[in-house]
């Protein structure tokens, strides 16, 4: 679980606390974290009511949930909230993860090729005003070093099949073939690794950092804003839409609120580790992901910002000089840099994929269409987004505002409700009336004989406390998301002209 939340956003957060500085971030954290975890727990009560469910002893999936609880009417608009989110977690990843295996192949072989299918000359303008076309921009088929684009990128803005998006999708596609038990040896590896790339980020934050320099909030009128504050966070808790299928899935004595208290705790700590250290340590080449500027950007305006922490390590531009000069650490930050898309995205694709398909399967798909929908169809929309300017931040930011906060947060905020209200009319069976534990046709148990609450019932909340909390978590996300919204498109940086191209991050 704790791979699925800390996916594509968490190389990106030093750039958020960059251009939004520490406190606003810090805040959306926190709440999107407490919202996060009773959502997630509330949801799962909601699944637990639903009759033959008891003890989650069924398989249920999210839209059956909703359509139990709403009607079939609501089925439509969770299905597009689903797929929204889901869809949209996976393409960012793809998009990431290719990019950086572009990186690597370049890293061993020297260059990544590809076939462009929109070839035009690329120009790049130089701090004296001089402009020279870019090589290879205008060619059906190019290699280039992509971890240095000191001279400018030739597929920035164009359409690209690289080897590193072929390479990716050649280790994710088979495994969405896959249930999600087939995928915990994967999960359990990629996990470790991961720890021990935030471990070697963190330390290399703060080996480089001269003074502790950070504002609260940044007010500089070109490299500050607050625009994509809440949609990079959401983004990086967008797994409530998984949780009924890991509760499908997972051993019956295995704590639901347990789990995801532990996993979202974690996830958080990990967050403000890995952004706050960042952003102290590389504040002038970080690209804002609304601005989509950095400080040193202003001072020569062909300097290429870095997009996460994967390009400050991979490019010796940027990396520091005391990183640098050492053989083995720099080979060290490298090697996290290319290895992390692997064990942290890459292993994630597969799972947001089968939760797609399981989904569609269940609402009467054929298994064809599912894998296709759920696992070809990210790739066929990423392809062409590879290299567009700022293209991940701006696509995180805003698909999270618009499907993420609706379908992670608001439905199982509303699901709970929901359920509260069945309570008081004696619709459902009351709590007292629960099965404690639940067997199968030969006796055996399939429940541990410990009912799941959102809320402990030793707090003896009232039903309508328990819906009002929901309520009010639910409309305060509901207006945060739309004022993020409006600010996000109000201030997002949106050139496509030819430099914007020329400098598409490495």
């Amino acid at each position: 679980m704790i791979n699925n939340i800390t996916g594509p956003g968490v190389p990106a957060l030093p750039n958020l606390f960059v251009e939004s500085g520490w406190l606003m971030p810090f805040v959306a954290i926190v709440l999107v974290w407490l919202m996060t975890s009773l959502s997630s727990s509330m949801y799962c009560e909601a699944m637990r009511k639903i009759p033959g469910n008891e003890h989650f002893s069924g398989r249920i999936e999210y839209t059956s949930i909703v359509t139990y609880y709403f009607g079939r009417k609501t089925y439509i608009a969770s299905q597009i909230g689903l797929n929204g989110a889901l869809q949209s977690l996976n393409i960012a990843s793809v998009i990431q993860s290719a990019t950086v295996m572009d990186n690597a192949i370049s890293a061993v072989f020297g260059r990544s090729c590809g076939i462009n299918f929109l070839p035009w000359n690329n120009f790049l303008i130089e701090d004296d005003g001089q402009t020279h076309n870019i090589a290879g921009s205008a060619d059906f088929f190019s290699c280039l070093d992509t971890s240095d684009l000191s001279m400018g990128n030739p597929w920035g803005c164009h359409i690209v099949l690289t080897a590193g998006f072929v390479l990716t999708a050649a280790m994710a596609i088979p495994c969405g073939q896959w249930n999600l038990d087939d995928n915990m040896n994967i999960q359990i590896v990629a996990f470790i690794l991961t720890l021990i790339c935030w471990g070697i980020w963190i330390c290399a934050a703060i080996a480089t950092t001269d003074s502790i320099s950070l504002p609260a909030v940044n007010n500089d009128p070109q490299t500050g804003s607050q625009a994509g504050v809440l949609g990079a966070v959401l983004f990086n808790f967008g797994f409530v839409t998984t949780v009924p299928s890991w509760v499908n899935e997972k051993r019956s004595g295995v704590s639901v609120n347990r789990t995801l208290w532990t996993s979202t705790t974690a996830c958080i700590v990990i967050f403000f580790a890995v952004g706050i250290s960042g952003a102290i340590a590389f504040p002038d080449v970080l690209q804002g992901p609304t601005t989509n500027t950095c400080a040193r950007q202003l001072e020569h305006q062909a300097f290429n910002c870095r997009n996460d922490l994967l390009q400050v390590f991979t490019n010796s531009a940027t990396m520091p000089a005391a990183l640098k000069d050492s053989p083995i650490v720099a080979a060290m930050l490298r090697g996290s840099a290319y290895l992390f898309p692997i064990v942290a995205v890459v292993s994630g694709i597969p799972i947001f994929s089968i939760v797609i398909k399981y989904n569609m399967i269940e609402n009467g798909f054929s298994q064809r269409f599912g894998f296709l929908w759920g696992v070809i169809f990210p790739w066929a929309v990423a392809l062409p987004l590879l290299y567009q300017p700022n293209v991940l931040a701006q696509f995180i930011n805003l698909t999270s505002l618009i499907f993420v906060s609706f379908t992670d947060f608001i439905i199982p905020l509303a699901l709970y409700v929901a359920l509260q209200k069945m309570r008081y009319d004696g619709s459902t069976a009351s709590d007292s009336q629960s099965f404690l534990t639940v067997t199968n046709a030969n006796g055996d148990a399939l429940g541990d004989g410990r009912a799941h609450y959102a809320m402990p019932r030793r707090l003896r909340l009232s039903i309508k406390v328990k819906a009002g909390i929901a309520i009010f978590l639910a409309a305060v996300l509901a207006v945060a998301s739309v004022s993020a919204f409006v600010l996000a498109v109000a201030q997002t940086s949106f050139s496509w002209d030819r430099q914007t191209c020329a400098l598409v991050g490495d």
